[in-house]
């Protein structure tokens, strides 16, 4: 349960370490509440006075910034295929190295058995043991999935909980402030008495559709999977497939950490599984949907992925970390 605290109130508290979080907000000063927040998640963000790469540069963000965003506008830059721009209160960002965020602490709870928790905070360090002064194990960041196995206090009683890893069959804590607990009735089926399903991917226009009956019922921008070079060839492979596996988390991990295309993912959301590994998730490291992005998965918004994953057959029991079975038709265009 989210406690009643205030954003503005939660920005000044006295000290942002009490809450065990990995980011610092730029101050509010006497600015409107804003909108949401935004994490910057590139090495540098620049700031234009307009809506528009031609726009003069008035300031940079750095990465992992938290920001706050006022309105969300649409750019003035015909040939871009992303148009949606954040002001801030130095002037306009573009949406694609920004990840909307929100930042709602919350109060421990009671853990008994295998829990699913989400990330309610920008970034927050998971540590090998409870407490601040531990080893930092990975950032973890909003919107992001995780088990919880149980509550341990630190010495100073403060409450943390273990998150399980399930890649590696180890676990970490982070603050129990920092995660909230998913109640079941969160992710339960949608329309699952509908035997005609179809998940539709266009990758040519970068959308993917889920119909019932033929009728579109919901329908979003991704980022499939594209070309980073020579022998980098990722492309969604087209054709038609089924759903057969579905996770609620998943950490996933390439390469051996040294290579430009290797990367390290702990806690990937709502993951349902098509063709081998190659899956429709949640993405918290990008924000640049509608062009080829991906290793071959079809990237979504964390939302739109939880959807997704509630649709989609089979049915995922809250409380099972995998479900297998042959499911919804996947058709890849």
């Amino acid at each position: 349960m989210s406690a009643p605290l205030s954003r503005r109130n939660f920005l000044r508290l006295s000290s942002l370490s009490a809450l065990g979080l990995a980011f610092k907000p730029l101050p509010l000063d006497d600015q409107p509440e804003p909108i949401f927040w935004g994490r910057v998640i590139f090495v540098y963000l620049t700031v234009y006075s307009r809506p528009s790469v031609y726009g003069r540069t008035v300031a940079l963000y750095d990465l992992e910034t938290v920001l706050p965003i006022y309105e969300e506008v649409e750019g003035q830059d015909a040939d871009a295929y992303n148009k949606k721009w954040y002001q801030t209160r130095d002037g306009f960002i573009h949406s694609t190295n920004v990840q909307p965020v929100a930042i709602r602490p919350n109060l421990p709870a009671a853990i008994s058995d295998l829990t699913l928790g989400e990330v309610t905070v920008p970034s927050v360090v998971a540590r090998a043991r409870p407490g601040y002064l531990s080893t930092e194990r990975y950032r973890l960041y909003y919107g992001s999935t995780y088990w919880i196995r149980q509550s341990r206090q630190d010495r100073d009683g403060r409450v943390w909980y273990e998150l399980w890893d399930e890649r590696y069959d180890n676990s970490y804590y982070v603050p129990s402030s920092t995660v909230r607990v998913i109640p079941p009735d969160e992710i339960s089926p949608i329309s699952p008495g509908v035997k005609d399903k179809t998940i539709l991917i266009d990758t040519t226009a970068q959308t993917i559709a889920a119909l019932e009956n033929g009728q579109v019922v919901f329908k979003t921008r991704t980022s499939s999977g594209g070309v980073f070079g020579i022998d980098k060839d990722f492309r969604t492979p087209l054709g038609d497939y089924v759903i057969d596996r579905k996770r609620p988390t998943r950490h996933m991990a390439a390469g051996d950490g040294a290579a430009d295309d290797a990367y390290d993912l702990p806690g990937v959301p709502w993951v349902s599984y098509f063709n081998g590994g190659i899956a429709i998730h949640g993405t918290y490291w990008h924000n640049d949907y509608g062009r080829p992005w991906s290793h071959g998965c079809i990237n979504v918004l964390p939302q739109d992925a939880k959807w997704l994953y509630r649709w989609v057959l089979p049915v995922a029991p809250a409380g099972q970390p995998l479900v297998e079975a042959r499911g919804t038709s996947v058709v890849v265009v």
